[in-house]
């Protein structure tokens, strides 16, 4: 990589993390791009080489944070157990933040900062003000939902997880948990993610008496 595709590269993400602060204090809608790119040390001229306008911002802004969050939550490797690690993972997320994972799993700085600092709330607000924005939501939400769905399949093969139903219909119902449980949280509900657990755990395993 060239040392202008670097600095080209460095501003990019300068802007992001700015506009991803940004947003987190004060809505999508609060503050300006003047405020951001002050925020992230450019000016307007060197946002417009990367974004072609304000929606195109909080779509990466949307993409970033949401990605992030599912690399940290979405388990890679031991895939026996992974859709069953998968599910406790969120639910100590969902119910604590991203300090439930800390000394147990590599959770970096820029993944806990971009997973949490905007509101679940505030991304089904954008999605529902531009059909942009929710394209790509739904493209990262269908990328989770195959990347659980390997998971779930996994599980099966090895007998823990039930298989008269089909691994990507396993993932599918667990992603709208997902976000159902992240909404709540976001409002206030309370969350007892033990019971929670252990009620998924009963229904996907095969063997029940086992969760």
């Amino acid at each position: 990589m060239s040392i202008r595709e670097q600095s080209k590269r460095e501003t990019r993400e300068a802007l992001l993390q700015a506009a991803l602060e940004q947003f987190a204090a004060g809505g999508f809608d609060g503050p300006s791009l003047d405020a951001i790119c002050a925020h992230a040390g450019f000016t307007r001229g060197a946002f417009y080489v990367h974004f072609r306008n304000r929606e195109d911002l909080v779509a990466a802004v949307v993409e970033r944070a949401l990605s992030r969050f599912l690399d940290a939550v979405i388990t890679s490797g031991d895939e026996e157990h992974g859709l069953e690690a998968t599910v406790e993972r969120y639910l100590a997320v969902a119910a604590g933040g991203f300090r439930e994972l800390r000394g147990v799993e590599a959770v970096s700085e820029a993944q806990e900062d971009a997973a949490t600092g905007v509101l679940f709330h505030q991304v089904l607000e954008a999605c529902g003000r531009s059909a942009g924005i929710r394209e790509r939501f739904v493209l990262i939400l269908e990328g989770a939902i195959g990347r659980v769905a390997r998971a779930a399949r996994s599980g099966q093969a090895a007998g823990r997880i039930r298989d008269d139903v089909p691994a990507a219909e396993i993932a599918g119902l667990l992603m709208l948990l997902a976000l159902g449980i992240r909404a709540g949280v976001d409002i206030g509900l309370s969350l007892d993610v033990e019971e929670v657990r252990r009620a998924v755990m009963r229904l996907l395993a095969r063997d029940r008496g086992r969760c």
